[in-house]
């Protein structure tokens, strides 16, 4: 685990911590720390206040990316390894498909990415290696994604390498979960072949 990597499990279990017990904990210089922080807040993780390392709004989408952020990015730099170069990919909304994005452009070369999240198309925004192709439809703000029926039209004129999807859970009747507890089959995303 980087240090990067500890800062986010820190802030994450205390929900607030100071600049210092992270200089001692970590054995780095308060400077390098207040480097990590605004690295860290750059990418929408937690929040600088008064020499404090925050949490974001327990609604945040950061939030959730921060927790259990060094498996999440395991998973994303293992699913990155189903991906070659020039690859056209569909990468549906959540925490560890927007490391999944991020990990696809920091390693492809001519990645074309499809989503239907805003967050995913704002966190990967900075890379030129990835093409990105932003879904329509109806916005849902919580989740900043593209719902509907245009978005299901929209879905029908790509034809894809890989789809990756983002789950909440596994239940061994229902299959995988979504949002509300419901089978991933009625998620937006499921339409030609997924």
């Amino acid at each position: 685990m980087n240090r990067l990597e500890k800062i986010i499990q820190l802030v994450f279990q205390k929900k607030k911590i100071d600049v210092n017990t992270l200089s001692e904990q970590l054995q780095v210089s308060k400077v390098t720390i207040r480097k990590d922080l605004d690295k860290l807040e750059s990418k929408g993780l937690l929040r600088r206040v008064h020499g404090y390392a925050v949490l974001n709004s327990g609604d945040d989408l950061n939030v959730r990316l921060s927790y259990n952020y060094n498996i999440k990015r395991r998973i994303a730099e293992k699913a990155a390894e189903l991906v070659q170069d020039n690859d056209t990919i569909m990468i549906e909304s959540g925490s560890t498909c927007a490391l999944l994005a991020e990990v696809l452009c920091q390693t492809k070369q001519n990645i074309k990415i499809i989503t239907n999240s805003c967050f995913i198309a704002s966190y990967i925004r900075q890379y030129s290696s990835c093409q990105l192709i932003l879904l329509g439809g109806y916005y849902q703000p919580n989740s900043e994604v593209t719902v509907g029926p245009l978005l299901k039209e929209m879905i029908s004129l790509f034809h894809v390498d890989r789809v990756f999807v983002g789950t909440d859970g596994f239940d061994p009747t229902i299959g995988f979960m979504g949002e509300g507890h419901d089978a991933l089959r009625g998620r937006p995303l499921h339409g030609r072949g997924f």
